[in-house]
């Protein structure tokens, strides 16, 4: 068991180096395997999101040294967002449709962290250059 836990942090820890690159190389293992190219497209998105999530929650902490981890912050933001897209549904179809909500919170949320995370990568690298 204590194998299968160091395993599994190993592979954690080697995708969340480089999270665009674990979406290319497991977009094109999943799109190999898959007969539904568009579905292997989802769920690669799908897992990088849940990867970003811990990622930049990461760096985040690492770099501006919060006093509460930004993880939290990360999961409010996810359930106002929502909250918000159910309200805006139940105004326009009287209605909510929580699995095409929850669809697209986490789509947003992929583009929304992938741009954290680009621009939390040039904030850590210009401080690691230009340290005093």
């Amino acid at each position: 068991m204590h194998f299968l836990l160091n395993l599994v942090q190993w592979v954690f820890a080697l995708a969340a180096i480089i999270p665009f690159a674990t979406f290319f190389i497991l977009y094109y293992v999943l799109n190999r395997f898959m007969e539904d190219k568009k579905k292997a497209k989802t769920l690669t998105i799908d897992i990088t999101t849940l990867l970003l999530v811990f990622v930049v929650s990461a760096m985040f902490n690492t770099i501006i040294r919060p006093g509460m981890s930004f993880l939290w912050i990360i999961l409010f933001a996810f359930l106002v967002a929502f909250g918000l897209a159910g309200g805006m549904q139940t105004r326009n179809q009287g209605k909510v449709d929580l699995q095409r909500t929850f669809r697209i919170i986490w789509r947003i949320g992929f583009l929304v962290l992938s741009l954290l995370y680009i621009i939390l990568l040039l904030i850590g690298i210009g401080q690691y250059f230009f340290r005093v």
